[in-house]
């Protein structure tokens, strides 16, 4: 399975902690309170980050690829069509382009431990893939999401991944990448996507390293996942602590019907 899609391909929790910098010019910081509504129109909650921003642990230079290699699809007319599929920043609206898009094809499995790996393999039967990232900056923080979209080879390479989120969050709804920790995975309730044979939300809560050893608040994060034949096309979201969980897990919503439309 692309993992990346699950997490931003480490860009989210390269990125969620980054986005703390942005309070790290007020050492007197000692609760944010309220974050002004955002650009989408999200209203603010009281949940916060309390105590100076700290540094994220790469630095701030986060990484747009998964871990594992950059392999790239083979198929080039899939390709492109893949790249008219994922989401613009324009598309979004009211979020700003993050970064290049990202190609790879490698495959990621949770081990007996519960940790997602790299085993060296392409996803079986993907032969196209793109993931396009964007963020909204907020006050406080900042909100980050991606979409992706998967052509396979065959609708049975095709349902292949979207069981594999469905079994992995059974057995593992607590799970780490690297440093990256994620808890509470559970399956949501899924939105209803025009033209798909099937579609699947998860959610839960994510932390971050920071470089003084820390870790950051706990972030909310969805992730919807809809297939339509061989093609597979997917949103994460993973929202500011600073605003409403779930009017920004509308954004996602948003997004994966934009997705649906032009499938």
């Amino acid at each position: 399975m692309t993992v990346r899609a699950r997490n931003l391909g480490l860009r989210v929790a390269a990125l969620a902690a980054a986005g703390l910098v942005l309070t790290a010019c007020n050492d007197d910081l000692t609760d944010a309170g309220p974050a002004a509504s955002s650009a989408a129109g999200s209203p603010s909650a009281s949940a916060s980050h309390t105590g100076k921003a700290k540094e994220p642990a790469n630095g701030g230079k986060p990484s747009t690829k998964p871990s594992g290699g950059t392999a790239a699809g083979t198929d080039k007319a899939a390709q492109a069509k893949m790249g008219k599929l994922a989401l613009t920043a324009a598309e979004w609206e009211t979020y700003a382009a993050d970064g290049d898009d990202d190609t790879s094809t490698d495959n990621s499995t949770m081990d007996k431990s519960c940790a997602f790996v790299p085993d060296g393999t392409a996803v079986q039967g993907l032969t196209a893939a793109v993931a396009r990232f964007v963020k909204q900056d907020h006050e406080s923080d900042t909100t980050f999401a991606s979409t992706e979209a998967d052509q396979f080879a065959t609708v049975a390479d095709a349902r292949r991944e979207v069981q594999s989120f469905r079994e992995y969050d059974q057995r593992c709804p607590n799970y780490t990448q690297d440093d990256d920790k994620y808890t509470g995975v559970h399956a949501g309730k899924a939105p209803a996507v025009p033209g798909a044979d099937e579609v699947y939300l998860d959610e839960g809560k994510a932390t971050y390293p920071t470089t003084d050893g820390g870790r950051t608040d706990p972030r909310d994060f969805v992730f919807i996942v809809a297939r339509k034949g061989t093609v597979v096309v997917k949103v994460s979201l993973d929202a500011d602590p600073n605003f409403n969980a779930t009017t920004s897990k509308d954004d996602a919503r948003a997004a994966m019907a934009k997705l649906a439309a032009k499938w």
